[in-house]
């Protein structure tokens, strides 16, 4: 009886991750470089002061088009799982695979998108729900498995909650829909089509979360 129950269920949740990956891809379709403005009139006036706004930050590093500098010939992309969702990062961006620890120290004053630390090497692991940051509110399924794995970015400083480690595929940078700068998403990379998965922008990730600016 319950089983019935949860078939309608699985299936919702099934087709709802389904759209979403079908949404990712049709807003990496649609991307399209950005055109300059228009040149504004010449006109004869005396010339203005300049003013030279004060340094910022630089934002991440991405390429205008095409594959990142590690995708530039075939690569290697781990595929994980989080709330049904498929997830890829790239081999040389991985800096280790966990079983999700027993014990996972609480850090007060941090929302549930950071669930803890955890101990690897003599080296703190920030634990990071990665599902809250990839998927919208309403696309998180209700009741969730706990994390099986943890996978190791940025020197291992930071481990991503993942239900379930999968398989390694190897990739033609052709064979991926890479993000522009234009899409809304700066986590993604890009995605695979054939099966269906999202590239993780690893460096913005860890940049990201670093900053504590997540958008």
């Amino acid at each position: 009886m319950n089983a019935r129950r949860q078939a309608p269920v699985l299936m919702e949740e099934q087709q709802a991750l389904s759209a979403y990956l079908d949404g990712l891809l049709q807003e990496i379709a649609q991307e399209e470089p950005p055109t300059a403005p228009p040149l504004p009139e010449q006109q004869d006036r005396a010339p203005q002061p300049v003013v030279r706004p004060a340094p910022s930050p630089p934002p991440p590093e991405k390429a205008d088009h095409g594959p990142p500098s590690w995708a530039a010939e075939r690569f290697q992309c781990l595929i994980f799982r989080v709330a049904g969702l498929p997830l890829a990062v790239p081999l040389v961006k991985l800096n280790g695979i966990l079983k999700m620890p027993q014990q996972i120290t609480p850090m007060p004053g941090h929302g549930p998108l950071f669930m803890g630390l955890a101990q690897h090497q003599g080296q703190q692991v920030k634990v990071v729900d990665i599902a809250r940051l990839v998927l919208p509110a309403d696309r998180l399924p209700g009741q969730r498995p706990s994390p099986g794995h943890l996978i190791l970015i940025d020197e291992a400083r930071w481990g991503l909650a993942c239900d379930r480690v999968e398989e390694t595929l190897t990739l033609d940078p052709e064979s991926v829909r890479w993000r522009t700068p234009q899409g809304r998403r700066p986590w993604l990379a890009g995605t695979v089509t054939r099966q269906l998965c999202a590239i993780l922008d690893v460096d913005y990730l860890a940049q990201a979360l670093a900053s504590g600016r997540w958008d």
